[in-house]
């Protein structure tokens, strides 16, 4: 009777070991990530076009914080109110072009989102590769524009406004210029994210076997 128990215990812990590895695929974040910049390089144009919206939006919205440093600086008038709405409206027609740029990268993407569902993919992964997507974008988007923003603007005025140079760079002014940048990469971070979220969501839910059906 023991060697017959003997013999059942040690023929099913191959049973469960085979158990556990059927089913077991894993899809870390890393790879996701590996995702997202190979889908960048294959669509380099359209993420160039994508990150150049947000780089223009996000320049124009840290000029304008910059301008309001350097104009009192100067003994001039701070920047008039209007002029921070249409940076706002700027980040918003940005924020209208991501969605737009990341819907038709969903739709160009169909059979692929379907093939790796396919493979074990879930929702959340397809989620993530999108999502982090837009993040590089809005990242690229983000540093470039908001050092241009500042740059320009500040060597503007201190060619125009030469006597003023000492005081326009202070070294008492760069934490406030610095902290608008990191404002500006931030800004334009969350607005690619946000802005992404929808047709991230459309591409998670996509049905893996229409997907792979359909003809662009």
């Amino acid at each position: 009777m023991s060697s017959k128990k003997k013999e059942s215990k040690t023929e099913s812990k191959p049973q469960n070991a085979a158990d556990v590895k059927i089913g077991s695929i894993k899809f870390p974040i890393s790879e996701a990530f590996r995702f997202s910049l190979e889908s960048i390089r294959k669509r380099f144009t359209r993420a160039l076009i994508t990150a150049f919206s947000v780089l223009l939006g996000i320049a124009f919205m840290v000029a304008i914080m910059t301008m309001g440093i350097i104009l009192p600086l100067i003994d001039q008038t701070p920047p008039p109110q209007y002029q921070t709405w249409m940076a706002i409206i700027a980040l918003l027609v940005c924020g209208v072009g991501i969605v737009n740029s990341m819907l038709m990268s969903v739709t160009e993407r169909y059979k692929e989102i379907g093939t790796i569902k396919c493979l074990g993919a879930t929702d959340t992964n397809v989620l993530q590769i999108f999502l982090i997507e837009a993040l590089l974008l809005g990242v690229l988007g983000g540093v470039i524009g908001a050092c241009a923003g500042w740059g320009a603007t500040t060597v503007i005025y201190m060619i125009n406004q030469p006597q003023y140079v000492d005081r326009i760079l202070n070294a008492s002014n760069f934490v406030t210029y610095f902290t608008y940048i990191g404002e500006g990469i931030g800004i334009a971070s969350l607005l690619s994210v946000a802005a992404a979220a929808y047709p991230a969501v459309y591409a998670a839910r996509l049905n893996p076997a229409e997907a792979l059906r359909y003809e662009v």
